[in-house]
């Protein structure tokens, strides 16, 4: 066989081949627009989960679609970043799935405490420093944290000089910080101490070494439940050996 016969041969199959190639695209193309656009894969439902404080209407203002939208419009991280704007929100998971669902998770922040945001009122906030709501003049039973900067506005996060007292709360356990109604910063002389919700007072003194100090704390309420003696200040300064006023054993 001659070698321009074969040459052309494989010159027809090659344009054959990329013919059918190209069609190929072109149908897979057109496919995918009219799919995209068919109400097959249309959001059928946005289910959100989670909610507690934060409204649902709040959420559905800051997803950018909704149902009857195409699935294909769903963005997850430009929704999730326009969510976790809201001072409440920790965290934020989207999915979507072909049977037209798109599920929003939400995690909401847990207030730990208060601080004061401008005369006799309180704002919630996190365990990261974030606020999380306006000034209360009622607000929920939670410690109450001062000798530190003022709150800002919800969403913002407290000054550096929090710090140690969020901390002192997240070593506690969740009883245990609950139990107090009060901690102090004295910025002076860089001493911690609070106020229980019996009145009764805790002196914590420098920021070190607090974990061993919350033990201790643990161990002398418990002795001084036993000793019903449940009105002395408490002092774990140096927490091998907490003492209860007029009590060193």
């Amino acid at each position: 066989m001659r070698p321009g016969f074969e040459a052309a041969r494989f010159s027809t199959t090659v344009r054959k081949v990329s013919t059918w190639i190209t069609v190929v695209f072109i149908v897979f193309v057109a496919l995918f627009i009219v799919v995209g656009r068919s109400a097959l894969l249309d959001i059928e439902r946005v289910e959100v989960h989670g909610l507690h404080h934060v409204t649902l209407t709040e959420i559905e203002q800051r997803l950018g679609f909704k149902q009857g939208d195409p699935l294909r419009s769903v963005d997850p991280s430009e929704a999730q970043a326009r969510i976790e704007a809201l001072p409440r929100v920790e965290s934020v998971s989207i999915s979507r799935s072909w049977n037209g669902v798109v599920t929003v998770e939400i995690s909401e922040h847990r207030p730990v405490a208060l601080v004061m945001s401008e005369q006799d009122k309180w704002a919630l906030v996190a365990s990261d420093g974030r606020v999380l709501s306006e000034g209360l003049a009622l607000p929920p039973e939670l410690p109450r944290i001062s000798g530190v900067h003022a709150a800002g506005v919800p969403g913002s996060y407290l000054g550096s000089d929090s710090g140690v007292l969020l901390s002192l709360l997240g070593i506690m356990p969740r009883a245990l910080a609950e139990s107090f109604s009060s901690l102090r910063l004295d910025r002076t002389r860089g001493e911690l101490s609070g106020t229980l919700n019996n009145s009764q007072e805790v002196i914590f003194g420098d920021t070190q070494r607090l974990p061993a100090k919350v033990v201790a704390l643990s161990a002398l309420l418990r002795h001084a439940k036993e000793q019903m003696r449940t009105a002395e200040p408490l002092n774990v300064s140096v927490p091998e050996r907490p003492i209860m006023k007029g009590n060193d054993d």
